[in-house]
């Protein structure tokens, strides 16, 4: 720098003042800035309107009469919802169910009203059964798929009148079934939180509703439904069920749930029902062989890899599709499909171990050719019962899977041997007797 400038810059500076660094605006003097910044008390104070920690906790319409019952306060997700793991023990409730009557708050369940002039058109062309041939106040199982003939979901199809119709899923799609209504004149909607739900299951079930007050309720027939008024409540009843029991799912206003739930208990008291949980839920479905979506199969849409995706017959649930009807979304990929060999199979596999276990992996021939997705021990057989994902090559041979036990500071591994089932581990007879007994020695 020359002389001039020198002189320059020193005419620009006050006696006793630092020359300031060129980018002092871009680097301002924080410390100097915290220590006169003004603290905003509400800076971390939640508005009053709004819940501890502004999060959401949702809790059904009979959360408080089930937390009643509970004695050891386990709790688990539904859907979002907050809903009891085990309330006693799972050999008490497991014994209730499949001795006497089980009751069990299923509200956390997706339920869609579907209604309107198109109703019954639209849901032919969503389904792959033939939803035209379902009579008022009757259910069926459904499958939906996508164009590719993947599975977007399954469930309960129920029509309740002229144009009036509700399904009933494990997960939500009402994307997918708004995208589907184009073109039809149908009202879509999502009617879960008002809407209770309990399941009444177990050989003493007909005998609890017939003295809680519905009539002559041992003559509906499976997958029927009929309304009763209850003490003014109006509830549909329907004989449905993912237990293998004799069994029955009670649909009313939320408001009324606490009082028919307290109702049924003193009704019931001497027929042996017991409330249960979410755990005998699931170990009852795995004996059924019935696979639970966002479990033991991915939907179309959840999916990130379309390898994991399944179609209907992959799933077991070929029985569930008509490919001699109408049209319907995904038809034609299923008709090329179905000529096909699976790429796998959801299977259902019993273990001959008197314990207990946990297991993930399918194995044969000492390689990985499956996954278990759901398992559980079955007291009435006395084995570990489990649904999985196999590859359909491997379906054929001895199979096994793959236990690691700890015994003190070590762990011991165990290949038990894995038969494949072929029907349902237990299918009680009284699930599809007409009129369903009022009490039953069983």
């Amino acid at each position: 720098m020359n002389g001039e400038s020198d002189m320059a810059l020193a005419e620009q500076v006050e006696p006793g003042e630092a020359a300031e660094a060129p980018d002092a605006a871009e680097h301002p003097d924080l410390d100097r800035l915290e220590a006169t910044a003004e603290v905003d008390p509400d800076l971390f104070a939640h508005a009053s309107d709004e819940p501890p920690f502004g999060r959401r906790v949702l809790t059904t319409p009979l959360h408080l009469s089930v937390a009643a019952e509970s004695s050891t306060n386990l709790w688990t997700d539904w859907n979002g919802y907050t809903t009891p793991e085990i309330l006693t023990s799972l050999d008490d409730e497991y014994r209730v169910l499949r001795h006497a009557a089980a009751l069990g708050d299923i509200s956390p369940i997706v339920k869609y009203r579907i209604s309107g002039r198109d109703a019954g058109a639209y849901l032919d062309r969503l389904v792959t059964g033939n939803v035209m041939q379902l009579s008022v106040d009757e259910a069926m199982p459904v499958v939906f798929c996508e164009d590719r003939g993947f599975v977007v979901g399954d469930g309960h199809l129920f029509r309740l009148g002229e144009g009036e119709y509700r399904l009933v899923t494990e997960e939500t799609h009402l994307a997918w079934l708004l995208d589907s209504a184009l073109g039809f004149q149908v009202r879509i909607e999502d009617v879960s939180t008002t809407l209770a739900a309990l399941s009444l299951q177990g050989p003493h079930a007909a005998a609890v509703l017939n003295a809680a007050g519905f009539c002559e309720i041992e003559t509906l027939r499976p997958y029927g439904a009929r309304w009763f008024d209850i003490s003014g409540m109006p509830v549909y009843a329907s004989r449905t069920g993912a237990t293998g029991e004799l069994g029955y799912e009670l649909w009313l206003d939320p408001e009324d749930a606490p009082m028919l739930w307290a109702r049924l208990f003193d009704k019931g008291a001497e027929f042996g029902i017991a409330a249960t949980g979410f755990a005998l839920r699931e170990l009852a479905r795995i004996e059924v062989g019935i696979p639970r979506a966002g479990c033991d199969y991915l939907g179309a849409f959840t999916a990130v890899d379309p390898a994991d995706a399944s179609t209907p017959f992959e799933l077991g649930l070929a029985s569930l599709v008509d490919l001699d009807g109408g049209h319907f979304t995904g038809r034609e990929a299923l008709r090329r499909l179905k000529q096909r060999e699976p790429r796998h199979l959801v299977v259902a596999l019993a273990l001959d171990f008197p314990e207990p276990i946990q297991f993930c992996a399918i194995e044969r021939d000492g390689g990985i050719e499956g996954i278990v997705t759901s398992s559980g021990f079955s007291q009435a057989l006395g084995v570990n019962l489990a649904l999985g994902r196999l590859r359909y090559a491997a379906s054929v041979g001895a199979l096994a899977v793959g236990v690691d036990f700890r015994e003190g500071l070590r762990v011991r591994r165990l290949k038990i041997p894995a038969r494949l089932l072929t029907e349902p581990a237990i299918i009680s007879p009284l699930r599809h007797t007409v009129p369903a007994p009022l009490l039953a020695d069983y």
